[in-house]
C-alpha cells in the first residue's frame, strides 16, 4: 500500500517546480491535467490494493475513475479543457512527468500503452450514463 505519511514542505516544492517544468516543456496540457495524472497514479494503485507497476490500461481505468469521480458529469468536459482528448494525451502527460521525476517507469512501459485504449470521450460519457442514480 502507498506510503500515508504527509510529504513535506520541501516534498511539495519540489513536485511544484516540477510540475511548473513540465508544463513549460509540454503547455498542449494545463497544469492541473499533470496534476489530476499524478494524483490518478494513487488513486489507480489505492484502488488496485497494492503499489506496483500499472498497465497504461489500468491507469486509463483508475484516470476515467477519478475523472467521474470528482467531476460526474463534467468529466469529459473538464479532461477537454486541460488539453485531454485521448487516451495518447495521457501517455504524453504521463512521460513528460516520468522525465522529470514525478512518476517511474518499468523498461517495458512506452507511449504506445495509451495508444486507442478506448475513445476517452465516449467512455466517460457512457461510463457516467452507466453510474447515474437517476436514471434508476
Amino acid at each position: 500500500m502507498p506510503d500515508s505519511k504527509e510529504p513535506s514542505l520541501e516534498d511539495l516544492l519540489k513536485r511544484h517546480l516540477a510540475l511548473r517544468a513540465a508544463v513549460a516543456k509540454d503547455p498542449r496540457y494545463r497544469a492541473d491535467a499533470y496534476a489530476f495524472v499524478c494524483e490518478g497514479v494513487e488513486y489507480t494503485c489505492n484502488k488496485l490494493g497494492e503499489r506496483r507497476d500499472i498497465s497504461g490500461r489500468e491507469l486509463v481505468d483508475g484516470l476515467c475513475d477519478l475523472a467521474l469521480e470528482r467531476f460526474g458529469f463534467l468529466a469529459a468536459r473538464v479532461l477537454q479543457h486541460w488539453g485531454v482528448r485521448a487516451t495518447e494525451d495521457l501517455g504524453e502527460i504521463v512521460f513528460t512527468l516520468v522525465e522529470y521525476g514525478l512518476l517511474g517507469k518499468s523498461a517495458r512501459d512506452s507511449k504506445a500503452d495509451f495508444a486507442g485504449v478506448l475513445d476517452l470521450q465516449r467512455a466517460l460519457r457512457e461510463r457516467y450514463r452507466m453510474d447515474d442514480p437517476s436514471e434508476d
